[in-house]
């Protein structure tokens, strides 16, 4: 039986390519072969349609005619154009006069007599034989095209929609790097990525590596910035203080007691990103309803709730409630709180006012136009909070590294400033009492399995092996998928419908063979 078994893995390794490029070429055969059946056809002729890219209709005019002379006639009947900003400009027949003078664009200088049987039209109107919509291509810029993988998990955007992969390209690499963010997490999953890129011919495989390394690589800087490289706060202690002259990172997660405003800061921040990615949302579902369907329904549909929205936070941010919960503005106020100290104490009285109308205002349209949607009012606020998440898993994944490191090197106190600073034993556990990094030790937390003796040394290493192999692939699981998340319930639910059909020429898609 094994030598069975080894016998066919062997053949399956010697002919499995050649049989899937075989069975590939002899698929695309009988695609063309079968394409006639769907054409229009008489005894003496036949008429076929079908979507083609507007650039490349003259060079396909051309080709047709080099190859059966003036056997055929190549009309274009329908055109669409996307205008700059990327909305349809136009859909419409293309007028007689404009068939005329592409195929006299396409006509060759050839000096020998014409084909006594020339095909020609005799008359009539062209007959659309199909009612779909136009397909769609996909034309991305290089780096941003391997997030067309995440858009088509949705569905292909239709002709007349807006592909939202450019916003993907820019969103989602930094959401994941700010919730990891740790530089030797950003290594591994840059390096990860380069091996799916590198080690496959399947182009979901290579742009899964793309965007793997792309978050890699924000991971990683993120990680700079935090000072962190496998949780440990090594780039802080050896380049932001001593070489930069920093107290500290230039951000923290704030899971040090000296430093929980951070954690805070980062949750206020974590909504303010919302905010902003919501009102693309709705500015792309507003420009698709102006474009379609006049002001007066884009304001209804869409207005309204950009009006809803960005009042509501107006309002919030302000001081015309009073009693403002002080994490709104501590965050970016003064003094010991404030993450970044930007002197704010809340939007004036007046710009609150503002935003309170705009929410009324914002209402009213929905009231006048889509009444239904009345009930979803409180997605405005509901959706914005919604990106708490982004600062949740950033503690969450912190503290799971924390931890880690906190089992193996153990975990000692000092008091600075009147605060509590934790410090992680990397070499031996100082005692309570002495000095270390110029403080007092005032507590141990846990002396650490490294400073254990032999035994607990062998158990700390694979505690701290499986503990960050453990983080690493949450990373994925966790900060991947809400960063997904945000991205198609809260950002594409407000503009993108996904219906649209992929551009396949015909006989096109070959992976294992080429046309030569």
């Amino acid at each position: 039986m094994e030598t069975v078994d080894t016998e066919s893995e062997s053949l399956r390794e010697e002919w499995a390519g050649f049989l899937l490029a075989a069975e590939e070429e002899l698929s695309i055969r009988v695609d063309k072969a079968d394409a006639p059946l769907s054409f229009a056809t008489t005894r003496n002729a036949f008429v076929a349609e079908g979507w083609i890219p507007t650039a490349e209709y003259t060079e396909f005019a051309g080709a047709i005619s080099d190859a059966v002379g003036n056997s055929a006639e190549v009309e274009e009947l329908e055109r669409a154009e996307f205008s700059s900003d990327g909305t349809v400009e136009v859909r419409e027949d293309v007028p007689q006069s404009v068939r005329e003078a592409d195929e006299r664009d396409t006509d060759t200088d050839d000096t020998e007599a014409e084909d006594p049987q020339r095909a020609v039209a005799d008359g009539g109107t062209p007959v659309v034989m199909r009612d779909d919509e136009p397909p769609t291509v996909q034309n991305n810029p290089g780096v941003t095209s391997p997030f067309e993988l995440l858009t088509s998990l949705v569905g292909k955007p239709g002709y007349r929609e807006f592909d939202p992969t450019i916003v993907l390209f820019l969103t989602f690499p930094v959401m994941f790097g700010f919730m990891i963010g740790d530089f030797g997490y950003g290594l591994i999953y840059t390096g990860i990525g380069a091996y799916l890129y590198r080690g496959f011919d399947s182009d979901s495989f290579r742009a899964m590596g793309a965007i793997a390394m792309m978050a890699g690589v924000s991971t990683t800087i993120f990680g700079i910035l935090y000072g962190e490289i496998f949780g440990l706060h090594l780039i802080a202690s050896q380049f932001w203080e001593p070489v930069v002259g920093l107290s500290h990172a230039p951000i923290e997660k704030g899971l040090e007691p000296a430093g929980t405003y951070w954690a805070r800061a980062w949750l206020v921040v974590s909504v303010l990103f919302g905010v902003l990615h919501i009102n693309v949302a709705w500015l792309f579902d507003f420009r698709e309803n102006l474009a379609f369907h006049g002001f007066v329904e884009a304001m209804e549909e869409s207005g309204s709730w950009l009006l809803a929205l960005n009042g509501l936070w107006l309002l919030l941010f302000s001081n015309f409630l009073g009693q403002t919960p002080a994490i709104l503005f501590d965050v970016f106020g003064t003094g010991k709180e404030a993450a970044f100290e930007l002197g704010f104490t809340g939007l004036p009285v007046i710009v609150g006012q503002i935003g309170f109308a705009m929410v009324v205002l914002g209402v009213v349209l929905l009231l006048i136009g889509p009444t239904v949607e009345i009930v979803e009012i409180f997605t405005v606020l509901s959706h914005t909070l919604s990106y708490l998440r982004i600062g949740a898993v950033l503690l969450g994944k912190a503290g799971m590294a924390f931890a880690v490191n906190l089992l193996f090197f153990g975990v000692y106190e000092t008091q600075e400033g009147g605060a509590t600073a934790w410090h992680f034993a990397l070499t031996k556990m100082p005692e309570v009492g002495t000095m270390s990094h110029g403080h007092e030790v005032t507590g141990i937390l846990f002396g650490g399995l490294a400073h254990g003796g032999p035994v607990s040394l062998v158990g700390g290493v694979f505690v701290l092996i499986a503990g960050h192999l453990l983080v690493l692939a949450l990373g994925v699981t966790s900060s991947g998928i809400q960063a997904i998340r945000l991205e198609y319930f809260e950002f594409f639910s407000k503009f993108y419908e996904g219906d649209g059909t992929e551009f396949e020429p015909l006989g096109s898609r070959r992976e294992f063979t080429s046309e030569e």
